[in-house]
């Protein structure tokens, strides 16, 4: 290819995160106390990709979430260093069983948010996230980028069709995504990335667990560098919002919990494998497919609640109706009604809140036959089945967790059978309803009125 002809760019890195000291864990209202030790290590992983015109940049971070606030000052400072991305993509791989980053969603919670003093970490993480872009960016040098598809539909389960999380599903129901796409992007110099997405929770490790750990994507990761040495590799969590890895015993021991890891990451990870062997890139080595970037800004409505005097009586009175069922022995009773209150507590955190709605921007970007679009949390399959069905490109990776966290955005169907994810949801059905058609609006054309293409989900 003539010298003076677009071609696009690539590069990537990498970056160990692990935490050297104790630090607070995120993912488990339960968990008590700072990490005691690693299972696995954790990283930060950089894409950064250029067309002679457009920049852009997907992370993929082994935390549980990053914020708005983070990804703005990783924005701000990659601009200072020369670092100037037309869009980027910071997204969170949603383990479980790592160190803990504030979100406004998330502290909003009474069981998740953090009380210590988390500055230091987050200062490190952010650095090294802005530290593996530079790096990132430093190594454009023309690339080529392909992509194929396989499934993995044995390791996940819709934890609502499962009955839900407690068990308080009214109606269980609910899909899932088994499909696995892989992105193959080679440099001229042999250097390769694979950019994966699946939908499925981190959440082998239990609130017991007290070592940090990327769960089961730490496995696919290494599985994918076992068939590609010193390949950087990118996990981008999908859908993911209501799907749990199948057959996880609530109680399970340790081994049970690192048993899973190696069972579900062991299996996408050979999806992701056996994906790109029909992913070889062009021979030359370059590709000239441009880069269309595009943006949504949103205001997302926060959940309308009852008074707080009529909450704060609410919890009163299941206080006095749990403590007599204790001493009842009605064990199971007990339990159901500290549901209850964990939700109405949840309600009160949300009415005390100075936020009536939670400003946000998605981003989204094409290349060729590949579209990245970003979402900011816990974002349900049928959602993300829909996005794929609208979306121009042949290839949608959804990326949730990514730029910011807003907590649940399950499907309209869902709310009448409420469960977990609806009952602690920050925001309202009207943001669910304006977060679908801007998605689908960034990634394709809205065929009918927002409310047909809602189609009840």
């Amino acid at each position: 290819m003539p010298a003076h002809e677009a071609r696009l760019r690539a590069g990537s890195a990498s970056t160990d995160i692990t935490p050297e000291e104790p630090v607070v864990m995120s993912g488990y209202g339960a968990r008590e106390g700072r990490s005691t030790g690693v299972h696995d290590p954790l990283f930060a992983a950089a894409l950064v990709l250029d067309d002679g015109t457009s920049t852009v940049g997907v992370a993929s971070v082994d935390v549980l979430n990053v914020s708005r606030e983070f990804t703005n000052r990783v924005r701000t400072a990659l601009a200072s260093a020369g670092v100037d991305l037309d869009s980027i993509v910071v997204a969170a791989t949603h383990t479980h069983a790592g160190p803990y980053l504030p979100a406004r969603a998330l502290d909003v919670s009474p069981p998740l948010r953090a009380t210590a003093d988390v500055s230091e970490t987050v200062s490190r993480i952010e650095e090294a996230v802005v530290e593996t872009f530079r790096r990132a960016h430093a190594a454009l040098e023309p690339a080529a980028v392909h992509t194929a598809t396989d499934s993995e539909g044995a390791v996940q389960e819709n934890r609502r069709a499962a009955g839900g999380v407690g068990g308080n599903v009214r109606v269980p129901h609910g899909p899932v995504d088994p499909n696995v796409t892989a992105v193959l992007v080679e440099t001229v110099s042999g250097a390769e990335t694979v950019l994966y997405n699946f939908a499925c929770h981190p959440v082998c490790a239990t609130a017991r667990e007290t070592h940090l750990s990327a769960d089961w994507p730490g496995v696919a990761r290494e599985r994918v560098r076992e068939v590609r040495p010193g390949a950087t590799v990118l996990f981008l969590n999908g859908a993911a919002g209501d799907v749990n890895p199948a057959g996880l015993r609530p109680g399970r021991s340790r081994a049970e919990a690192y048993e899973a890891m190696e069972r579900v990451g062991g299996r996408v990870g050979d999806a992701v494998v056996r994906a790109l062997e029909g992913a070889e890139p062009a021979a030359d080595g370059a590709s000239r497919a441009p880069i269309f970037v595009d943006e949504a800004e949103l205001r997302l409505p926060v959940k309308r609640t009852p008074p707080v005097e009529t909450l704060e009586a609410r919890i009163d009175d299941l206080d006095d109706r749990i403590e007599r069922l204790e001493a009842d022995g009605e064990t199971v009773g007990a339990e159901k009604l500290a549901w209850d209150r964990q939700y109405a507590t949840e309600l009160l955190a949300i009415a005390r809140w100075d936020a009536t709605c939670l400003p946000n921007r998605l981003p989204y970007f094409e290349i060729g036959t590949i579209g990245v679009l970003g979402m900011p949390g816990e974002v349900h399959t049928a959602h993300g089945l829909r996005f794929k069905s609208a979306a121009r490109a042949e290839s949608l990776l959804l990326a949730g967790y990514a730029n910011d966290y807003v907590g649940y955005l399950p499907p309209l169907a869902d709310l009448e059978n409420v469960g977990y994810e609806v009952r602690t949801a920050k925001l309202s059905p009207e943001a669910v309803l304006e977060f679908r058609r801007e998605a689908l609006g960034l990634v394709g054309a809205l065929t009918s009125s927002p409310s047909a293409a809602d189609g009840g989900q």
